[in-house]
């Protein structure tokens, strides 16, 4: 039949035949690049053709005044649909992101977001806040400068509100509309490059240097009633681990500090402490993770110093730092932001692009926390847990720091801590009289060191004036009782119990040596030999 219209006689019935062959070949073509493209998008990952009346079609933008995240995108793109758009939500999310499901585009939109907080303009560098140098910054989060030490005279220097006037300025200007990043810089906060192990940071305060603010007890006259004053009590000091700070509190290289009675059962003996830090998710997009440095800007700075006056850091401890930096403490206050954003999306040649176009507003509000438990850094981390946002093996490290309020909570921090030094005790019978018990250990008589025990054992003896005890030279065998010198003898124990010979020189020994291998002269740090057999010390007795 094919040849039959071919070989007709009539043109315009020949023209038909053609016609139709034509379309035909060009359909048979069509239909299969179809089917060979969509195979290379399945390879390859990329768009499949728009969804007809939908967006996408052509290039389109959108702008939405909430937190850049998956759901809001999607419920803006979808609003701009016409009703000639018959697909779901996600379905056209899908789509336009060129993904499989669901999750493959909520990680997208994710990846989208971090892109748009790098790419804004809408930040401030945290050194920018002083202007005075990482130095600087490094010291006054140590408990340093004038900021920290200075004290306001009757006659009106020294004032703190201008001293510090560009606090006020940057909360004003830059601390409520731009982004500003966690300093890393600085030495509390990133010791070991490794920047905060488990998000979460706090400050602790020893003084107060300001009047008429409602905090703290510092009045006036200034120069009588504003001396070493205390800041509002929050929490308990427990102890101070140094070699966790020592490269953020500049002088000090290791050791610990105590501040508890564990063998009077007593704590709170440190005086007036005031803890506030705050904590942020895993996800560097959630709005506690992006404004972080903003978060310590009003807890150090602004909230804190500027305007209650609060100053200083507790002995061998950072002011302001990483938690695992920090001092072990029973609690801190807690603030978290609340963050009115702007953001714009393009999306042009079948992919997306966005940006942080305008931080419109930041709140710095008290933590809501777990259990109605608000303005509690512990009770918010817990929240972090709960909502997905952070673990519950971060939550364990942080109650390592803070240890809870309950009774004994601090003390029993500090009888751990020291057995990790090497100072137990030994348990002893239920039946002894004046024991008391701390978390289900039983506590008897105070444990003292070697060198304690050493001095406690001398001072029983009148050795004014005597020199530090011989030591014997290397590899001599030389043993260090010398003619002429003032011998202690702690009584014979058991075998089971400790013995503690302590020597002294009446007279200068021109062989002993100093630290430095020379002859030891007065003043000079002698090496001396102590003999001890560790067990539980019961105390010296002499013969």
């Amino acid at each position: 039949m094919l040849s039959n219209n071919l070989s007709t006689s009539n043109p315009h019935q020949r023209k038909l035949v053609i016609m139709k062959l034509t379309v035909a070949v060009l359909l048979l073509t069509g239909a299969y690049a179809g089917k060979t493209a969509n195979l290379r998008r399945a390879d390859t990952g990329s768009r499949s053709l728009a969804i007809a009346g939908c967006p996408g079609e052509t290039d389109f933008s959108v702008t939405f005044d909430k937190h850049c995240n998956y759901e809001n995108l999607r419920d803006k793109v979808f609003s701009t649909k016409t009703s000639s758009c018959t697909v779901t939500k996600d379905a056209l999310m899908i789509n336009l992101l060129a993904v499989s499901d669901v999750n493959a585009a909520k990680a997208k939109v994710t990846d989208l977001c971090r892109t748009a907080y790098a790419n804004t303009a809408e930040t401030f560098d945290f050194s920018e806040i002083t202007k005075k140098g990482q130095q600087f910054d490094n010291e006054y989060y140590a408990g340093g400068t004038y900021l920290n030490y200075e004290i306001q005279t009757d006659d009106g220097e020294n004032e703190l509100k201008k001293d510090a006037a560009r606090v006020g300025r940057i909360f004003n200007d830059q601390a409520q509309r731009k982004v500003i990043d966690l300093p890393y810089y600085l030495n509390s906060f990133d010791p070991d490059q490794d920047e905060c192990d488990i998000n979460a940071a706090f400050c602790c305060w020893v003084q107060d240097r300001q009047a008429g603010d409602n905090n703290g007890n510092c009045n006036t006259p200034y120069e009588s009633q504003c001396i070493d004053r205390d800041p509002g009590d929050n929490t308990n000091f427990c102890y101070t681990d140094h070699s966790r700070s020592s490269s953020s509190t500049l002088n000090v290289d290791g050791g610990y500090s105590i501040f508890g009675d564990v063998l009077g059962n007593k704590e709170n003996i440190e005086g007036s402490v005031h803890c506030h830090g705050f904590a942020w998710a895993q996800d560097d997009t959630d709005v506690s993770a992006i404004y972080k440095g903003n978060n310590l800007f009003f807890v150090s700075l602004y909230d804190h110093m500027y305007q209650r006056g609060y100053v200083r850091n507790a002995p061998g401890a950072p002011m302001c730092g990483c938690a695992e930096n920090m001092a072990v403490v029973t609690r801190a206050d807690c603030t978290e932001i609340a963050a009115a954003e702007r953001f714009t999306f393009d999306y042009a040649g079948g992919q997306f692009s966005g940006i942080l176009a305008k931080v419109r507003d930041l709140n710095f509000n008290a933590c809501r926390g777990a259990n109605n438990r608000n303005n509690d850094l512990e009770a918010y981390y817990q929240r972090l847990v709960n909502e997905g946002k952070q673990t519950q093996d971060n939550l364990d490290t942080l109650r390592e720091t803070l240890v809870g309020t309950a009774n004994g909570k601090c003390n029993q921090a500090i009888v751990n801590f020291l057995a990790t030094k090497g100072i137990t005790r030994e348990a002893a019978g239920a039946a002894a009289a004046g024991m008391e018990a701390i978390g289900g250990m039983t506590l008897e008589e105070e444990v003292k060191d070697p060198d304690y025990a050493l001095e406690e054992a001398t001072s029983t003896q009148n050795t004014a004036g005597a020199m530090m005890p011989k030591v014997p030279k290397a590899d001599s065998g030389e043993d260090t009782a010398q003619a002429e010198s003032t011998v202690v003898v702690v009584e014979e124990l058991p075998e089971e119990d400790d013995e503690i010979v302590i020597e002294t020189a009446e007279e200068e020994d021109e062989g002993a040596l100093s630290e430095e291998g020379g002859p030891c002269v007065i003043d000079e740090l002698c090496n001396r030999q102590v003999s001890w057999k560790p067990s539980l010390w019961q105390g010296p007795r002499q013969r």
